[in-house]
């Protein structure tokens, strides 16, 4: 349970922008978005104009005094960003080394909701997040949007008992936003708007302005580096049905 952020930019941006002076920005989001506070951990990770990648990860005493750690007046032309709060089956895993973003074989991934039955995908270290970052990037070749929304269509049909798998990722390159979720859907929501020279996507509206748009259950986004948009839909809605509601619930 989360809060996160990204936006890719042709032109260079104080990262800051989105980090501490939006309203909300990430900070608004996680001491006072949808089930605040998140504060089990905190991390950011951005492109320089230099085509340089940074990241940084800070524990549960990162957002005491309603502050961001770190170089937040660098500018970056990318940036992916989360506020943790640990699911209770995750709880026991502490500190900055389990705050998002991961990285993992050039891959950087943002989560958010939980994966019960994880251990489908073969792997029995680290959180749920970690695992599919692991599981993600060994399967991600060629690093296409085709190949992608094969991996997700495979990972779908694989794991079944989760609150949400709304993930942010990026290549170096390009970023991407998975939404799915079979559980509050007012809390695991994700939204993206597209800004004269960038496009951003948070877990809520980042910023004040309007033509935030609501991605639908199911429903890949892709943002490429002109800013060009791809959605697809990973599951139609038929598909939706069947992975979201567990046997024998009701609508």
């Amino acid at each position: 349970m989360c809060r996160m952020l990204a936006v890719l930019s042709v032109k260079p941006f104080p990262i800051r922008k989105w980090l501490l002076d939006a309203n909300p920005g990430l900070l608004g989001l996680s001491l006072q978005g949808k089930n605040a506070p998140h504060r089990d951990g905190l991390g950011y990770a951005f492109r320089d104009p230099q085509g340089r990648w940074h990241l940084f990860r800070f524990g549960p005493k990162a957002l005491l005094e309603a502050e961001i750690p770190g170089p937040v007046d660098r500018e970056g032309t990318v940036l992916l960003a989360h506020a943790r709060k640990s699911s209770p089956e995750f709880a026991s895993f502490r500190g900055g080394l389990y705050a998002h973003p991961f990285f993992y074989d050039g891959v950087f991934l943002c989560h958010n909701g939980t994966v019960r039955d994880i251990e489908r995908l073969g792997l029995t270290h680290g959180t749920d997040s970690q695992r599919l970052l692991f599981w993600l990037s060994k399967r991600w070749k060629p690093r296409t949007p085709e190949r992608l929304e094969d991996c997700f269509r495979e990972l779908l049909g694989t794991i079944s008992d989760f609150s949400a798998l709304n993930l942010l990722l990026s290549d170096g390159e390009n970023l991407y936003a998975l939404c799915a979720f079979r559980a509050n859907p007012e809390y695991f929501t994700l939204w993206f708007r597209t800004g004269a020279d960038f496009v951003a996507v948070a877990s809520e509206p980042a910023d004040e302005e309007g033509g935030w748009i609501p991605m639908e259950n199911g429903e890949l986004l892709g943002i490429h580096p002109d800013l060009s948009i791809t959605r697809l839909r990973v599951l139609d809605s038929s598909e939706v049905r069947s992975v979201f509601l567990r046997e024998g619930e009701k609508d």
